[in-house]
């Protein structure tokens, strides 16, 4: 179900997109972070990885990124 704003102020709906539905640079964006920024991506999910709550493991002799600690056990059940 998609759902709308109407801004009266300005005289327009506006799409509002769920959580979801975001791609990880839309996420990145949201929270703040421009183009010039490196932001890390989830190996699992492919969202942007928030510092505080960033799960790094060694998989294969690689050290994989993810956004939680339920991406990187998804990530190794894939595998």
């Amino acid at each position: 179900m998609e759902n709308y704003v109407f801004d009266e102020d300005v005289k327009s709906t506006e799409k509002v997109i769920e959580q979801e539905d975001l791609e990880s640079s839309e996420e990145g964006f949201l929270r703040g972070y421009g183009e010039e920024d490196e932001v890390e991506e989830c190996a699992e999910c492919g969202s942007a990885v928030d510092e505080e709550k960033k799960v790094t493991k060694n998989i294969d002799g690689e050290d994989q990124v993810f956004c939680s600690t339920d991406c990187a056990e998804d990530f190794e059940e894939n595998l």
